[in-house]
Order: C-alpha cells, then structure tokens, then sequence
C-alpha cells in the first residue's frame, strides 16, 4: 500500500516525474557508454575518456549557446527605473532628464495635426463620422460617434502621431529635443509596460490599477548611433561593422509620461468610457535606464569552463599513454 501511494504521488507530481525521466535518461543513455568504452579500456581510463568526451560536447554547446544567445541565458535586457518625477522635469535627479522639455512646452499632438494639415495625420486625427459613411445611424447615434471621435482627436498622443505620421514628428523638431528623441507607441511598448509597473508598485502616488492614468509619449536618448533615413547599402554596412566593432554600449535612457485621467461612470451594457486625461493633474514622468543584461553571460562561463576540464582530462589521458609507453619499453628492454 505504501509503494502504491508513492508511485501515484510520483506520476501525480509533473515536477517529479519530469525530474525522475531526465535521471533516468541520463543514467541510460551516459551510463551505457561509460560501461562500453570502461569494458574496454579499463574503469580508470574509460571514466576518464567518457568524462573528456562529455565536456568535450559540454564545450561545443556551449560555445552555439554563446553565439546565439541560446541555452542557459542570463538576465534578459531590460528597463530600469532610476527616477519617477511628477511634474517640473527640471527637479529631476537626473541631469540628463532635465534637459527634455516639459510637456506644455511643446504642441499636443492634435494642435500639430490642426496646423500642419498633413493629409495623412488629418484623415486619422482630423475628421469625424458622416451621415454618408454611416447610413444605417440615427442623427442623435451619428452625434454621439462624432463626439467620441472628436474626444479621440484632440486626446491623441504625441507618440500615437509619430506611428501614424513620423514625418510629421520630425519635421516639427521631436526627433532631437535637446538630444532627446520622440517613440513612436510601436517603439516604446517595453518600456510603457516597464512604467506601468513601477508606477503600480509605488502607491504613495496615488495609482491603483492601470485606469487610473494614461500613458501619454516616450521620449529615448544615448544607446547606439541609430541609422539614418534613406540609407545606402553602404551606409549599412558601415553602420553595422560599427556597432559590431564596438566595445563600450553609450548609456540609453528613456523617459515615459503619464497623466492621471477624469473618473467617468460606466454604465451596464456599454462600452467603458475613452480615457480623458485631468489637465489639473501633473504629468508624471518615469525615467529608466536600460540594463542590457548578461544572456551570454552564463553560456561563456561554461563555455570557458567546460574547455579548462576537456584539456585537463586530455592532458591527463596524454600522461597516462606516456607512462604506459615508457613501462612498456622499459618491458621489452628487460625482456630482450
């Protein structure tokens, strides 16, 4: 009964069993070419060939493991936050923060859509419902979507433009605030999510779920020189052998804002209400600095140790032949 009652705890439990199968495996598979080659050559030798043979492979997956940032990894890039400001930028802990503009310093994204007239960032951010698009809406359906679409426009980001319509972006100066560039929402996804978090983790702020606020622009600076636009296949060559030749990673940093929104009743049945922003409210800002972390640290290690064993088993398998051939000289000369 007590054999019964292991053996079903074993087969319930997947972390046991999988770790029982993988000893088992490798018990079979190694054990049974450690026993062939110590038949042959002797248990002392024949362990000795195996575990050489054994950080021999250890050393050739390691090395694709190095490579490709594969296998055994160690902490993945990522973002970390070395300040959170609410409001003035410029009482930033940071120095390099201080000197990206605040927001009401620059256009919201719907004024810039309104004074540029650029007909692509017009047609998304610039235009409202028709009765003719819309045939089958009552006027008071067709006044409501026009409201909400209205609400759209002018609550669009400066970011949220820069996907739509980079060439807006630029022209207007955000690719080079002071050094800092504006992301496009497709660009900063890792680091938005990275503040959402870092800012759900600090209550003192006044945040308890990701409604409560809005993510507004993310702004980078530093890192690798970037590619221009319109590049020449030479121009990428050179840019690739570049960065690849180069040493020292410059320091990147990245500045995401949010700003806390109105509370909007939801009613039953309907959709939720879309986000608007509370001017009254600072603009919080999240600046993080990008970690790029240690995955080949970990593949390089045994890489470089698997190799010290291999050569040190076969050194020591080198002496053993010597040794061998000398008694066996040593034999036929007192034999002779």
């Amino acid at each position: 009964m007590g054999m019964s009652t292991t053996l079903a705890g074993i087969a319930w439990d997947p972390n046991i069993a999988g770790t029982l199968a993988v000893l088992t495996g490798v018990a079979v598979l190694m054990g049974s070419v450690w026993f062939l080659v110590a038949s042959n050559s002797g248990i002392r030798v024949g362990t000795l060939i195996a575990f050489a043979a054994f950080f021999g492979w250890m050393f050739v997956m390691s090395t694709t493991w190095w490579m490709y940032g594969k296998g055994w990894q160690g902490d993945s890039p990522s973002w970390q936050t070395v300040d959170i400001n609410v409001g003035d930028l410029g009482a930033s802990g940071l120095p390099r923060a201080r000197e990206l503009p605040n927001p009401d310093e620059l256009n919201t994204g719907y004024e810039l859509v309104v004074l540029s007239g650029n007909a692509r960032a017009t047609a998304e951010y610039d235009t409202l419902p028709t009765a003719a698009d819309n045939p089958d809406l009552s006027a008071a359906d067709l006044a409501a979507l026009q409201a909400d679409r209205q609400v759209r426009n002018e609550s669009v980001t400066r970011s949220e433009l820069a996907t739509v319509s980079p060439g807006l972006t630029d022209a207007a100066g955000w690719d080079d605030l002071n050094g800092w560039r504006l992301l496009p929402t497709t660009q900063a996804g890792d680091s938005q999510a990275q503040a959402s978090a870092d800012i759900l983790a600090h209550p003192d702020l006044g945040f308890v779920s990701s409604a409560d606020f809005k993510l507004l622009d993310a702004y980078t600076t530093g890192g690798k020189p970037r590619l221009g636009e319109d590049a020449s296949r030479i121009d990428r060559i050179t840019h690739w052998i570049a960065n690849s030749a180069r040493i020292t990673h410059p320091t990147r940093y990245s500045v995401v804002q949010l700003q806390r929104v109105l509370d909007q009743p939801t009613i039953a049945g309907e959709a939720p209400p879309r986000p608007i922003v509370d001017e009254a409210e600072p603009v919080v800002s999240v600046i993080m600095v990008r970690d790029l972390g240690s995955v080949r640290l970990r593949p390089a290690l045994v890489m470089v140790g698997s190799l010290m064993v291999f050569l040190a088993l076969c050194y020591w398998l080198h002496v053993r032949d010597k040794e061998d051939m000398a008694r066996r000289k040593e034999f036929e000369v007192a034999r002779a």
